[in-house]
Formats: structure tokens, sequence, C-alpha cells
């Protein structure tokens, strides 16, 4: 069966591309008798900020509801019923006024959270050049470990970016004590004693055996700086 209309100047998609100058009216006089049919969802870009304001009400306050015979429904008191719009807005210079998005929600493998680490390394490497080979390696096996320990072991409610830095925050490093070990690799011990096949105990373990004690110090210092760049806050001069 074919389900293209038999009209062929009906067929087409209704794609529409807009150009125009500033004050042209693109917003005025197409955008916003858009928004205002309210006959479906929409995403919006309002890089000026002001469609929000303008039409936020609007469409919070949504459409009236139509019955069977096309006209707007009533309630018992007479007054017509509107279905409000769910509006979600995701503001990346004021996160105040943004929702929030926890990548952590999304994790359902061993793949996604290399998908994560990967994406994590390469928005907060900061201004300059790639750094080496080797400390991007041991680096994201770093970050796989402890991911790997947040989505698998951790409560829901500390699976997020927080939680994240605490244990970076706890992973105390003394160059004078090769045996010391930190509460992250206490954490780590008795995982594996539990669980020796657990996918963060083997990145944990390939981690440590690359980081020698120097080398863990540059990386915490590292994971320290991108983890606060990934929260907006300056790290600190070396970070």
């Amino acid at each position: 069966m074919n389900s293209r209309p038999k009209d062929p100047k009906t067929a087409r998609n209704k794609n529409v591309l807009v150009i125009g100058g500033s004050g042209s009216g693109k917003t005025r006089f197409w955008l916003k008798p858009n928004l205002m049919q309210m006959h479906s969802s929409y995403v919006v870009t309002d890089p000026k900020g002001t469609i929000l304001v303008e039409c936020g009400k609007m469409l919070q306050r949504g459409a009236p509801k139509l019955g069977k015979d096309g006209k707007p429904m009533k309630d018992k008191h007479g007054k017509v019923i509107y279905e409000p719009y769910r509006i979600k807005v995701l503001n990346t210079i004021n996160f105040k006024k943004s929702m929030h998005y926890n990548p952590f929600a999304y994790i359902h493998s061993e793949k996604d959270i290399l998908k994560l680490v990967t994406t994590l390394i390469a928005n907060t490497k900061g201004e300059g050049k790639a750094g080496d080979d080797f400390w991007v390696k041991a680096e994201t096996l770093l970050y796989c470990a402890l991911i790997g320990y947040i989505h698998y072991e951790a409560p829901v409610e500390e699976q997020n970016f927080s939680t994240l830095i605490e244990f970076i925050n706890a992973m105390e490093v003394r160059e004078d004590d090769e045996e010391f070990k930190n509460p992250v690799d206490l954490m780590f011990d008795a995982l594996e004693a539990e669980k020796p096949n657990h996918f963060a105990v083997r990145q944990y373990k390939k981690y440590k055996l690359a980081a020698g004690v120097v080398c863990s110090k540059r990386l915490l210092n590292q994971a320290v700086g991108k983890s606060l760049r990934t929260h907006n806050l300056k790290p600190k001069k070396g970070a």
C-alpha cells in the first residue's frame, strides 16, 4: 500500500527555510504565528531569550481542549478547558534558569560509560594542545573505574557528578609512602574481594598498574580540574 497523497502538490515534506536579515520579521511574522496555533509540540531556539518571555504564558495556558464536534470543551461552570504545554528550558548561559541533565541516568552498559568518559575528557581538556596519549589513556581508565563504580554500586540518588567529585577529592596520594591506601583504594579493595571480575575493579587495577605515585598525583590534579570545569567552576592554577 502507498500512503503518499495522490496529489503531488501535497506529497512533499513541509520543511520551511526562512532567511532574513535582522529586523526582517522572522520571529514576529513567522515563528510567533506558528506557535500561536498550538497544534503540536515545538522545539524553539531562542538566542535572544525573548521568545520564552513573550510566548511562555500563552503556551503555559495552552490551547482550548476540543470535543468530538471540534468545539472547545467547557467545565461545569461554563469555562473553557485548556490543555497547557509542559515547557522545558535549556539555558547554556544562566544555569540557574535552566533544566539540568544527568548523563548518569542514560548509562545502560559498559560501552555507555566509555562514551561518557570520552565526551567528558574531550570537552574539559581546556586550552592548548592535546595531552600525551599515555596520560589520556590513564585518565580514561580512572574515570571508567570511578563512573563504573557509581553506576553499578551507588544508590540512584548518588549517581551524579557530585559523587564523582567526592571520589576524586578522597583520592589522596602520598609520595613518601607507596603502600598508603586512600578511602577510594579501600573501597575498590572491598569490591574486588566480593566481585573480582567487576568492570570498575578491572579498570581501577589497570589504572593503578599504569600510574605510579607521581603519575597518580598528576592525573588527580587533571581530574579535579576537569570536574570543576564540568560544573563551570574555575580550577586552581595547574589543574
